[in-house]
């Protein structure tokens, strides 16, 4: 082997080694992505109303390993139901929904929850559930615990329902409820309970009122002005919990409105001088207080005539548009920011002198 050979393997080898020492040092431990499959479904809560079961469940916030899981991660659920059969030990499930997250139609999907009802449903049989989560990595999660939906013949739900809107009040009236949902006549107790919300077709979970109603009408008292509401109506079979609630009642909506006008201006003078007549008054102390109108008249107590133009914004006016020799008729009202006009104030008389 002639010296150059000699040389370029001996550098080789050494590279070699090296590397080997490199290599052998400690190694790091490797980065294992987080599971794409999300955790099973729990706290899955069934209601029946009639022959339609209403399922509802929590959007899973971790996956299989208990990390947290962002919900954008989620595509979608299915949906499953057997029928609980004493001959068979085990329920024979078949998928009845899918839902994803994109377009949850007929599914809704608000604060985290996702609601479904299953209709279409037969009294003296007992339908079971389960739910299943799929992520948009392609991973799939257990079943949720199971739920149990036994349909039985409601009460009717009430007919008719209409709203009147109040100052801060909105009156609900509808019709009584004498039948089944099969129209068979029905004689035990009958209830109602309220359900309220802020969009169509979204309600509140619990009812405005704990207790059932017995008359066909409510008002609902903590409902505020300018903002509008919806409202549905369920009969119940029972004036305690657990109580059977029937299907919904048609949806109404009313917007309450401030109805009630500010106190009328007081501590008015009047004060002539030449071409006009200068007005003083209180200030109004209502917290949506918009401004004041001022009325003139030549004849007390009859034919005022507004000469504000625009409502004022301050507690003093001067009329420039007085005639000499002339005696003056002025009443003062407050208005709110809803419109409300108030009565008049007391009337104040003056005369504006000639000027010779």
């Amino acid at each position: 082997m002639n010296a150059g050979l000699r040389t370029a393997v001996h550098a080789a080898a050494a590279v070699f080694l090296l590397a080997s020492s490199v290599s052998c040092g400690r190694k790091t431990d490797p980065l294992t992505p987080d599971s794409p499959r999300p955790a099973a479904v729990t706290g899955i809560k069934v209601a029946v109303r009639d022959m339609v079961a209403y399922l509802s469940w929590p959007i899973p916030a971790k996956n299989v390993e208990g990390k947290s899981l962002d919900p954008a991660e989620i595509s979608g659920f299915r949906v499953y139901r057997a029928e609980a059969v004493k001959e068979r030990k085990r329920p024979l499930y078949r998928q009845v929904a899918e839902i994803t997250m994109v377009n949850p139609a007929p599914a809704e999907v608000r604060n985290g929850m996702v609601s479904w009802s299953d209709t279409g449903l037969q009294y003296g049989r007992v339908y079971l559930y389960r739910v299943r989560t799929y992520s948009m990595k392609g991973g799939v999660s257990g079943y949720s615990d199971e739920a149990r939906a036994a349909p039985l013949l409601s009460l009717s739900p009430p007919k008719n329902l209409a709203a009147e809107s109040g100052d801060a009040v909105v009156t609900l009236m509808w019709d009584a409820v004498t039948t089944k949902s099969d129209g068979s006549m029905y004689q035990g107790f009958v209830g109602y309970v309220v359900y309220r919300g802020t969009e169509p077709g979204k309600y509140d979970e619990a009812p405005l009122n704990k207790e059932p109603v017995s008359a066909g009408t409510y008002r609902d008292t903590a409902a505020a002005n300018g903002k509008q509401y919806y409202y549905r109506v369920r009969t119940v079979d029972s004036p305690v919990m657990p109580w059977q609630e029937s299907p919904d009642s048609s949806e109404v909506s009313a917007t309450p409105r401030d109805r009630t006008p500010p106190d009328p201006p007081t501590n008015i003078t009047v004060v002539p001088g030449i071409g006009r007549v200068f007005l003083t008054w209180s200030e109004n102390q209502e917290r949506d207080l918009a401004g004041y109108h001022v009325y003139r008249s030549v004849k007390s107590g009859a034919d005022y005539e507004r000469i504000t133009v625009k409502l004022l914004n301050r507690t003093t006016f001067s009329d420039e548009t007085v005639k000499q020799g002339t005696t003056y008729y002025y009443v003062i009202t407050a208005v709110d920011k809803s419109g409300n006009e108030s009565l008049r104030s007391r009337e104040k008389k003056t005369y504006t002198e000639k000027i010779r």
